[in-house]
């Protein structure tokens, strides 16, 4: 598995930049209107929260916060399985990056090649910085235009993670348990179909909400018309069995475990999150995460591979549901280094020790310090770490990343 905001890649500051005020204002609308709303984004729980859990060397704090605390920068690839993508990246290159460089205004940052995906671009302009400036106005329609023609995706860099981990082939059947809004459905679409325009394997797309069910279809399907994917309208924990012609039950050689979450690495995207944080927001959500990935491995082929994924840091949320997930599966399934896979990409080790808090930061060194009858309910034996020797097993270790994926392989020796 591997998923989150747990990197040294902190985006440095560029050079003749000054630092951004902490506080957000809402683009949809203008100063000086009724609906104009600022948040500051500070949060001394989740500030404290995250020293305490030690899942970065507490000498980055600084650069973490000051992270955080900056816009969520603009990226972009180019569609994996289009024939005249090198042709649109050389247009893109040649008729707008010379002219950024030539305007020599330093406000504005020319989109750069991710070094561990060569077709995705990434600015640490915002959204609202790119929408507005003259200068960028030409390329911004370009990129308008030709997302709306399916050429490309205007998606978050770390979300293009999990499909690459997975690296699907035209032969796989893959489940996509919580595909909603459709990003990384598109972008397991196009890696099937990179080499085979009618690839004999498929994508099954699974929702819980019916209306995000429709948005993964008006997104995805309309802009990457094919036949090698269905839409399902599952709760994920209880996704069903699926039956072939023949009344044998298929199982899949990729699975995506994409799960709800608390979403506390998204700050920058979604700045409500910086008032309204506690560590509850994690608690809440670490059953249901380990019923979701459980099910997963159950549909998951011997010799299948699975990512599980949050947007959160969390070790509540990722390293305490795949541990309990390794216990579940006695065995049959292991955690494995993907520390060799995208190897340009900036990784942190995941951890094997953690601290359990609640709402108002009260701290849980076992189940034996729970003594409210309602906190019995919420404080479970799965929060807390692994003994020493489960430790050892588990090579949790091998976690990492910004987006908190993790790659679970099941060997051919081992059955869930």
């Amino acid at each position: 598995m591997v998923h989150s905001s747990r990197r040294r890649n902190f985006n440095n500051k560029k050079k003749g930049h000054e630092p951004r005020e902490n506080k957000w204002r809402d683009d949809r609308d203008a100063p000086g209107n009724q609906g104009y709303r600022e948040v500051l984004k500070e949060n001394e729980k989740y500030w404290e929260y995250y020293k305490q859990q030690n899942v970065f060397p507490l000498e980055q704090f600084d650069e973490f916060k000051a992270a955080l605390q900056r816009d969520l920068p603009v990226s972009f690839r180019f569609q994996g399985c289009h024939k005249d993508r090198e042709q649109l990246i050389h247009e893109m290159e040649n008729r707008f990056f010379g002219k950024i460089v030539e305007a020599e205004d330093t406000a504005v940052c020319v989109p750069k090649s991710l070094p561990w995906y060569k077709e995705a671009y990434q600015t640490p302009m915002s959204r609202t910085a790119v929408r507005s400036h003259p200068i960028l106005a030409q390329l911004h329609n370009f990129l308008v235009t030709e997302a709306e023609l399916g050429n490309l995706s205007r998606q978050e860099a770390v979300s293009m993670i999990p499909p690459l981990l997975l690296a699907p082939t035209s032969e796989h059947y893959v489940l996509d348990l919580c595909a909603a809004p459709g990003s990384k459905t598109t972008q397991l679409l196009e890696m099937i179909h990179e080499n085979d325009e009618n690839p004999k394997g498929m994508v099954i797309a699974n929702d819980v909400d019916m209306k995000r069910c429709y948005m993964l279809i008006h997104h995805t399907l309309k802009r990457f018309r094919t036949a090698a994917c269905a839409v399902t309208c599952e709760d994920a924990a209880r996704f069903p069995q699926i039956a072939d012609s023949d009344g044998g039950l298929i199982q899949f050689d990729r699975v995506l475990a994409d799960v709800i979450c608390s979403g506390d690495g998204t700050l920058r995207k979604n700045p409500e999150i910086w008032k309204k944080w506690t560590p509850q927001d994690g608690l809440g959500l670490h059953r249901m995460q380990i019923a979701i990935a459980r099910k997963g491995a159950q549909q998951l082929k011997v010799g299948g591979r699975m990512v599980y994924s949050t947007c959160s840091m969390n070790p509540i949320e990722d390293e305490a549901v795949v541990a309990q997930l390794l216990r579940d599966s006695k065995g049959s399934l292991k955690l494995v280094d993907t520390s060799k896979m995208l190897p340009e990409l900036k990784r942190e080790n995941g951890v094997n020790q953690w601290k359990v808090f609640d709402r108002d930061m009260k701290l849980y060194n076992s189940l034996e310090d729970v003594s409210e009858e309602k906190m019995k309910k919420v404080i479970v034996p799965s929060l807390f770490p692994p003994t020493e020797e489960e430790a050892k097993e588990m090579n949790l270790h091998y976690s990492s990343f910004f987006e908190q994926p993790w790659a679970l392989f099941s060997d051919v020796s081992y059955f869930f």
